[in-house]
């Protein structure tokens, strides 16, 4: 007689960067793309059920066009529960290209509903005379602008309300700006409307810039794993 392979699922949640050209790729084909890397990587993956089987893959929080990504979040299932999991990272790098790394794989501890902020590192391209406007901008009582809501109208916030922490830097050339933002799917604050109101501010002036989310936290401040 033939035994039955009896399969035991193993939730594995993968950490990973996006950097240089892969900021322009959308979440959309990111997550395309992450179906053909586990496949080619012949990962012995969970595959949903039902008319249309595909790689179980979700993402903690989804990111922006154009912003990197220090700390991105990729969970998926796979069907061994006794599968090493630093063998993952390197089955998958193997396949991956230079701007999208893996660089470690663990079983969940939190889940995503527990999401309540991220960080982000915003470098503007100047001689540092952006940092004073900066401190002008912040220091403001109010910062109002309107964000997009899911039904697709606009409602107005105050961002410097949901500012839990910044800090304002100079090296050489560059001024950086960290901040923490509301995220998660209570609330989500993308650091695009501060930079968009900031210019609207100080239209004299445009100042090249890159945005990178540097971690992601839980509703306590700590780190989301």
């Amino acid at each position: 007689m033939f035994s039955e392979r009896v399969f035991v699922l193993k939730s594995v949640r993968l950490l990973f960067t996006k950097s240089a050209r892969a900021r322009f790729v959308s979440h959309l084909d990111i997550n395309r793309f992450m179906t053909r890397i586990v496949r080619k990587a012949k990962l012995d993956i969970w595959y949903t059920e039902g008319f249309n089987p595909h790689p179980y893959i979700t993402f903690a929080l989804p990111l922006p066009l154009g912003f990197e990504g220090k700390y991105e979040i990729m969970d998926i299932r796979i069907n061994d529960d006794n599968a090493p999991l630093g063998e993952i990272v390197d089955k998958l790098n193997s396949v991956c290209p230079p701007d999208i790394r893996f660089f470690d794989a663990v079983e969940p501890i939190k889940k995503v509903g527990e999401i309540g902020y991220a960080t982000y590192d915003i470098v503007f391209d100047d001689n540092g005379n952006v940092a004073q406007k900066l401190k002008e901008f912040i220091g403001k009582d109010k910062i109002v602008t309107k964000k997009r809501t899911k039904k697709g109208d606009y409602k107005e916030i105050d961002i410097k309300e949901k500012i839990k922490a910044f800090d304002i830097g100079v090296v050489g050339n560059e001024t950086k700006l960290s901040l923490v933002l509301p995220a998660g799917s209570d609330d989500n604050i993308n650091p695009a409307l501060l930079i968009d109101s900031f210019y609207n501010d100080f239209n004299d002036e445009y100042y090249c810039y890159t945005v990178t989310r540097t971690s992601i936290l839980d509703k306590n401040m700590e780190k989301f794993i």
